[in-house]
């Protein structure tokens, strides 16, 4: 039996007027004991009761009346001694009765509000007529009424899918006198065959990787048994390495602006992309990771500068559990990190995707039985594919899913420290750390939705709306008690709805300063030893065909972009927030980083065979021979005089016009390796 003399004082007319504030804030849900349980609580402050009630205090856990039953709302018949007038019933489809003076006037003013099928006092938020609508900056204006800049963006694609002909993208060339290379503009590389466009994009890539170039020309095979002459090889990763080595001699000194990739395509048995519905990131992959077989199996069994055979870790690294040994038979040679890309704008990034595969948030609550994987030893070149869901962005709205919306983020420079094993210890406490932050966040954006949202409804814009009643609607009639609830009303609702939005502010600043802090938390000098460098963005626009793929390199501190025969100069910026294919659900798949250089070193001229360097020099001369004399004036050859006299009689396997210009078929030919 509950304890009548544990019971609340009756409430004062002052606090009766406050309760029934309250129950309308809450739809009449919230019962009088409760209320004025929480009234007091906050010592008769009615902002502070609304701010508590809002962020889901009800009083209910007061323990003076934790036995008390629930009683019905205040809003229906009271039944016991001391006989109340109840309120007026709530009015029908939000109309506000204007001729009552009653001092239930806020009470059914905010209970109105709160209804479903409220009417709102205030400026109109319906849509404008269609009939005078203007057209969105994002919608072509001829394209369909209601068509969507996603459902543009695929309509196009399809169109283009059905109008390709593979038979008609064929290999053109352009005019003698347009493919004189200027100044240190990058030679592009072009393979006959569309399908092979990507092979060509990821050799051509490597040429502009530092370490990658100045290991292929520094390479040589060891001498054949019994042989006192080197000659080329024919067959085998010592021939695939060989093919690298003439075609990145002619890149450097070629004064032409393309070549053919066809030879070292050949050599590596490229796969073809074979169709639209195949991802160019699965099919680049895979041909990289055999460039990379064959090129650290060659640096190290076959390589006139390792006679000790050492292993080089130049594009593998070695992974496994951070506690496992680097002789650890388990642990594994990584060539391609594959990492997704989310729909997540907050973890849409390369940092975050790489997070994900190395320490995912569930390894991070038990650190004792979690098996972490990280970077038992880095490479000096690391690449990776970015997988996205191959489904368009139009056919997820079918399917009810959400699309990625937002651009996938990748940095200009990078730090691994967080993934190694050197650095486990430090960078599992920091990311602890950084998880109490997050899960802050979380909290703070809770407390936030429901200061500002309840029953699935805006409560500031509703109290906005009861407040504009009463500035602009209702009216004294010339009564002063009217004119004077009118007053308290107003007042009352302003000082709510500030604390709500003085709530709102504080939340916001606290989860900016939280993220801030989360975000930076590995940005600390113990865990900024390895850096790594972006060299290389290869990107799909969404489409099939040899011009659909391109890259993007740097050179000497310059970007440029090569789609095809053209190549261009582009900002970082360009690079860095390049949207193409974003709403066919492509873009940036393939990234190359290499360890950071200093700038001197970064832009040093490879060293490359004097025989193959000789031939090609050679080459331009024959080139210069056939250009137009108003060509020819205008033509700057940096390259210094070939310093042997023989002329290959050979055709070409590198240039597009062979019957014109022939660099070396060394093949056969004893090579001189004297300088």
């Amino acid at each position: 039996m509950v304890d009548m003399s544990s019971r609340p004082t009756p409430a004062t007319p002052q606090e009766q007027a406050d309760i029934e504030t309250l129950s309308a804030i809450m739809g009449g849900n919230l019962d009088e004991y409760h209320a004025l349980t929480l009234l007091r609580k906050h010592n008769n402050n009615l902002e502070k009761a609304a701010s508590a009630l809002l962020e889901g205090d009800t009083g209910a856990d007061d323990p003076m009346y934790a036995d008390l039953p629930r009683l019905e709302p205040i809003n229906a018949p009271v039944i016991g001694p001391g006989p109340r007038t109840p309120p007026p019933s709530r009015p029908e489809k939000g109309v506000i009765d204007l001729t009552k003076d009653d001092d239930d006037e806020l009470a059914r003013a905010l209970r109105a509000s709160l209804e479903d099928h409220t009417t709102r006092f205030g400026p109109s938020e319906r849509a404008p007529d269609p009939n005078w609508a203007v057209v969105p900056s994002n919608v072509e204006a001829s394209a369909p009424a209601g068509m969507s800049q996603d459902d543009q963006a695929m309509s196009q694609a399809i169109e283009a899918s059905l109008s390709y002909t593979i038979s008609e993208d064929v290999y053109h060339e352009l005019p003698l006198e347009q493919r004189v290379r200027q100044g240190d503009t990058p030679v592009a590389l072009r393979p006959t065959l569309p399908s092979e466009t990507h092979a060509a994009l990821i050799l051509h890539g490597l040429f502009f990787v530092p370490q990658f170039k100045h290991t292929i020309a520094q390479w040589l095979p060891l001498l054949d048994p019994g042989a006192s002459e080197m000659e080329a090889p024919t067959t085998g990763t010592a021939y695939q390495a060989w093919s690298l080595l003439e075609t990145y001699t002619h890149m450097d000194y070629v004064r032409m602006t393309e070549l053919t990739a066809d030879a070292p395509l050949r050599a590596f048995a490229a796969e073809c992309w074979s169709s639209p519905a195949e991802r160019p990131g699965d099919v680049s992959a895979r041909f990289y990771e055999k460039l990379v077989y064959a090129i650290e199996n060659v640096l190290q069994y076959n390589n006139i500068n390792n006679p000790e055979r050492k292993q080089r870790r130049l594009m593998e690294l070695q992974y496994g559990e951070h506690n496992a040994d680097p002789d650890d038979i388990n642990t594994h040679n990584l060539s391609v990190v594959r990492v997704n890309v989310r729909s997540s704008p907050e973890s849409n990034d390369l940092l975050s995707a790489l997070s994900a595969e190395f320490a995912p948030p569930d390894t991070l609550k038990n650190k004792a039985t979690a098996k972490r994987h990280v970077i038992v030893e880095p490479s000096e070149v690391i690449a990776f594919e970015l997988i996205r869901d191959a489904t368009p962005p139009s056919y997820d709205a079918v399917l009810g899913r959400k699309s990625e919306r937002s651009l996938f983020k990748y940095p200009k420079s990078l730090y691994l420290d967080q993934f190694m094993q050197e650095s486990f210890e430090l960078a599992n406490e920091k990311r602890m750390a950084q998880r109490g932050l997050l899960d802050g966040i979380k909290e703070l954006e809770a407390r936030k939705k429901n200061l500002l949202n309840f029953n699935d409804k805006d409560t500031l814009a509703d109290l906005r709306s009861c407040l504009y009643y009463y500035e602009h609607v209702a009216e004294s009639k010339d009564d002063p008690q009217r004119a004077e609830e009118i007053k308290a009303n107003k007042e009352k609702l302003s000082q709510i709805i500030e604390k709500i939005e003085e709530d709102v502010r504080s939340i916001d600043t606290a989860v900016a300063q939280a993220r801030d802090e989360a975000q930076g938390i590995l940005d600390c000098p113990e865990l900024q030893k390895h850096r790594y460098d972006l060299r290389v963005v290869l990107v799909h626009d969404g489409l099939y065909g040899r011009s659909h793929l391109y890259s993007y390199v740097k050179q000497k501190g310059k970007w440029w972009k090569t789609v095809d025969y053209a190549v261009t100069e582009v900002s970082e910026e360009t690079v860095l927030t390049d949207s193409t294919g974003l709403h066919l659900a492509a873009g940036p798949y393939f990234l190359i980083y290499s360890r950071a250089l200093p700038q001197e070193e970064e832009d040093a001229p490879a060293e490359w065979p004097v025989d193959i360097k000789n031939n090609v020099k050679h080459n331009n001369q024959a080139l210069f021979s056939h250009l137009p004399p108003d060509v020819l004036s205008r033509v700057v050859d940096p390259n210094s005089p070939p310093s042997s006299p023989v002329i290959p009689p050979t055709p070409s396997e590198y240039t597009i016009s062979s019957d014109i210009v022939e660099p070396s078929e060394s093949r056969g030919e004893p090579m001189d390796t004297t300088d």
